[in-house]
């Protein structure tokens, strides 16, 4: 990550546990907090490597004007350097998700198993996620939050788990509203449609039935185009499954990562 004036910043961080990295990217709109229903079971087995892109949670947005997706890749790049980490397990949701795909594509020495979670190759228009982006940049993330806790989380989920919405909430209007614009021309900017197939890892892609944003046929067409691949659907879920379904998706990762184990990869 470079600042305006040319110096190299490591996004905030947490590492929690010992044994094969895992790098977990964030939803836009997110932090590093979203994990913590993965941080205890997973971090039993793995080092588990966590941060805040730019402008979420404790990671400033030092930017003008939009961010590009291999920037938000390089990021990823820098903390694993800084880090010491030559390869790593990678699971990603939403944002998360289309910047793990493009690692995978751009540094396949880098990413040893992918999960990708609420994902797709191409989300929404370059025009919605402009106007979203002139949105924040004028009233704030406040004047969306309550939107995108619709998209995110089932009625049943947000009737039983209101503390939870409360908390994802409460961090999405603290996002920074220029750094959270900028990712959102990030993903408007992001087709990856033309290079999916290029990706080399095994694949995990992961869903909620009832996801409105990365629906079930964007999952099925990144299980269709990568060439390893498998693809598992949360019955009733929305966008966020880590949440809405956590010992579930910690079971198929723990799973997935060792059928690659037992056969040597």
């Amino acid at each position: 990550m470079q600042t305006p004036g040319g110096l190299r910043m490591i996004p905030v961080h947490e590492i929690d546990g010992e044994g094969t990295p895992l790098v977990l990217l964030n939803s836009l709109g997110a932090t590093l907090e979203m994990w913590q229903p993965q941080v205890t079971p997973l971090s039993a087995r793995f080092r588990l490597v966590r941060f805040d892109a730019r402008g979420h949670g404790r990671t400033p947005y030092e930017g003008d004007g939009a961010l590009a997706l291999d920037e938000l890749v390089g990021d990823v790049i820098d903390l694993l350097d800084h880090l010491g980490i030559e390869r790593a397990h990678v699971a990603g949701v939403s944002l998360g998700g289309g910047v793990a795909m493009r690692l995978a594509v751009a540094h396949p020495e880098r990413v040893d198993r992918l999960v990708l979670v609420s994902a797709a190759a191409k989300v929404g228009t370059v025009d919605s996620w402009r106007e979203r982006a002139a949105n924040v940049r004028a009233d704030g993330t406040e004047s969306i939050s309550e939107a995108a806790m619709g998209r995110w989380f089932s009625a049943a989920f947000r009737e039983s788990q209101p503390d939870t919405v409360e908390a994802f909430r409460e961090r999405f209007d603290a996002c920074d509203d220029e750094g959270y614009a900028a990712c959102c021309e990030a993903l408007g900017g992001m087709d990856q449609r033309g290079d999916v197939e290029r990706i080399a890892a095994p694949a995990l892609i992961v869903g909620g039935t009832a996801d409105e944003v990365t629906t079930p046929a964007d999952a099925a067409f990144l299980d269709e185009r990568i060439p390893d691949s498998r693809m598992l659907l949360a019955e009733g879920a929305k966008h966020m499954v880590t949440a809405e379904r956590p010992d579930w998706f910690n079971r198929a990762l723990v799973a997935f990562v060792d059928e690659g184990e037992a056969g040597g990869r």
